[in-house]
């Protein structure tokens, strides 16, 4: 394929759609849970009270995911039991010798404990009680403007009177945690302490996004790309959120059910109050704007499918329910509506289409077995996407803009003697162009 003219058409989608589509393709997180739960429970193995006189084979995780935030930091809750009772080394302590279950509850970000407290009682990274801290929203607003004032990227060129408390939202959690959205301007751009570097003198505004628990900031996150805690480039979470499922369920339905007259919001309000009792380990959330109310739940797990529901009072009112993936995929499992347009192709429906096309014209080619995908869009690529499904000598790249209803470009090879090499597109109506063989 040209490579120069694949590119070419990325940075005209790129310019010409917005930014949600239903395949806004991601790529793996940098950070896995396999790789957060091996963290934690080394801590805990080689901390004060386990290795004082923890029961051999007692550890045991009970539950690990990812926090629905900026941050996306892993939490991870492990059980294990103690030969006596109390907390940390306790060499010097007078204990009882009892045998004591315990909960740890630990929480990982980019390979590091940031946080670790037992029983909710103890803090086992800083070998002191926990002060149980009542933090209340004016108090969390405050330490947030402190802090963005006195840290680095404000305190060196940030326009007095520009800082302005978007949004707060407090956690379900004990201590409480209050996420909480800031904008700001600065004389130049960047981020962080600026000295000596040539800079742009442009007025720039800012979005930090923090998270303020226990009477201090835990995180603080510069457009997303800046980690201002730890003055460093920040590895943007790669977890589709709440609200791009939301979007996407919304665009689906508008152009699935041809319904022209309807355009989807462009903001909405979320509902805080009322409506769904809260699901230890499922979360839902209520949006609203004008006729239409969307629900979105999930299970608080690292990467989750969202339900979706749809309510719309105007004309026609309807109602629908579905899934959204990771992948931005939509799935359909109910509504009051009459369609009136066909399905969508996939890329799945493009690699089995092109490949069947491929082995009727060449029926002496291996057969295939399941096929497992991997994602290759290039990182920070927008608007255009390349999924490699591969299987028992089979590679299979799809690749497409990321429209409603894309041309997938397909290209496969077959590891067979000699090598054989396929190259074509998929129409949304199935039909099959050769462009090499």
């Amino acid at each position: 394929m040209n490579t120069t003219k694949t590119w070419l058409i990325a940075i005209l989608v790129i310019g010409a759609l917005p930014a949600l589509s239903i395949y806004a393709w991601q790529t793996t997180p940098v950070f896995t849970e396999k790789a957060a739960v091996k963290t934690a429970t080394s801590f805990l193995s080689d901390a004060p009270t386990y290795s004082w006189d923890g029961v051999e084979g007692s550890i045991r995780v009970v539950d690990s995911y990812k926090a629905q935030t900026p941050d996306a930091v892993w939490t991870v809750v492990i059980e294990f039991t103690c030969a006596h009772a109390g907390y940390g080394d306790r060499s010097d302590q007078m204990v009882a010798t009892v045998v004591t279950d315990h909960v740890i509850t630990i929480s990982v970000e980019d390979g590091s404990v940031v946080e670790a407290v037992i029983d909710g009682e103890w803090d086992e990274l800083r070998q002191t009680p926990v002060i149980h801290d009542d933090t209340t929203p004016g108090e969390a607003e405050e330490l947030a403007i402190e802090f963005v004032t006195s840290a680095p990227t404000f305190s060196f060129d940030g326009i007095p009177g520009s800082i302005e408390i978007v949004d707060i939202v407090a956690a379900e959690s004990y201590p409480v945690q209050y996420f909480i959205t800031v904008a700001f301007e600065c004389r130049h751009a960047g981020y962080g302490d600026r000295t000596g570097q040539m800079l742009a003198q442009v007025i720039t505004p800012h979005v930090m996004r923090l998270t303020v628990s226990d009477g201090r900031v835990l995180s603080a996150v510069i457009d997303g790309v800046w980690d201002e805690v730890n003055q460093r480039e920040k590895v943007v979470s790669e977890l589709l959120p709440p609200e791009i499922a939301r979007d996407a369920a919304v665009a689906y339905v508008i152009e699935r059910y041809g319904l022209s007259g309807l355009t989807a919001p462009v903001e909405w309000a979320e509902i805080h109050e009322g409506g769904h009792p809260p699901v230890l380990g499922y979360t839902k959330l209520t949006y609203a704007s004008g006729d239409w109310t969307v629900y979105v739940g999930y299970a608080v797990v690292a990467r989750p499918a969202y339900d979706v529901e749809i309510e719309y009072g105007g004309e026609p009112a309807f109602s629908w329910n579905g899934t959204v993936d990771q992948s931005s995929t939509v799935t359909e499992t109910f509504t009051t509506l009459e369609p009136n347009q066909t399905d969508i192709l996939g890329p799945e429906d493009a690699r089995d289409i092109a490949v069947e096309h491929v082995k009727t014209i060449h029926p002496g080619l291996m057969e295939h077995g399941v096929w497992e995908m991997e994602n290759l869009t290039p990182e920070g690529l927008l608007g255009y996407s390349t999924l490699r499904y591969t299987s028992e000598g089979w590679a299979v790249n799809v690749s497409f803009p990321v429209v409603w209803k894309p041309v997938y470009s397909v290209e496969i090879t077959v590891d067979a003697n000699p090598v054989f090499e396929w190259a074509g597109s998929v129409e949304q109506d199935g039909s099959v162009t050769t462009d090499i063989e």
